[in-house]
């Protein structure tokens, strides 16, 4: 046997290395997808947060001015707190559907002036996609 055969690996010593090249290849792309659909999930989750965040928050305002609407009517005196509706609302229209509202008054008299406080609470989504939002405003009469 002459020293250049006895230097060169016999086919059958080379054959194990192509299988473990690729199982790493199997296993490192499959790792790679997986990450891939875990930024997915997650970005898909904070898109809906967002949405229904701004559900909430324009449903909240929306609730406000409403009871602005309710405490002072055009061409009318300031009312009183009790005749803001403050029962809790669930919004069944398409664009608030899954949405409930609810609203509180306060009203003190500060140096002969009456001052009103409305906060205003929404909440959109259901089970572990729940966002809130609470607005509070005040007006004097």
């Amino acid at each position: 046997m002459s020293l250049n055969q006895q230097l060169q690996p016999s086919p059958q010593h080379q054959s194990g290395s192509a299988l473990i090249i690729a199982i790493f290849v199997i296993l490192f792309g499959t790792l790679i997808l997986l990450a891939l659909a875990r930024l997915t999930t997650s970005s898909s989750t904070t898109l809906i947060y967002e949405v229904q965040g701004q559900r909430s928050y324009w449903l909240a305002k929306s609730t406000l001015d409403l009871g602005f609407v309710q405490l002072f009517p055009l061409n009318q005196a300031a009312q009183s707190c009790a005749v803001v509706n403050t029962s809790m609302r669930n919004w069944s229209s398409n664009d608030w559907a899954g949405c409930r509202s609810q609203l509180t008054c306060d009203d003190e008299t500060v140096d002969g002036k009456r001052w009103y406080r409305l906060t205003s609470t929404a909440w959109c989504g259901d089970g572990d996609l729940l966002t809130s939002r609470v607005l509070s405003a005040e007006a004097s009469e």
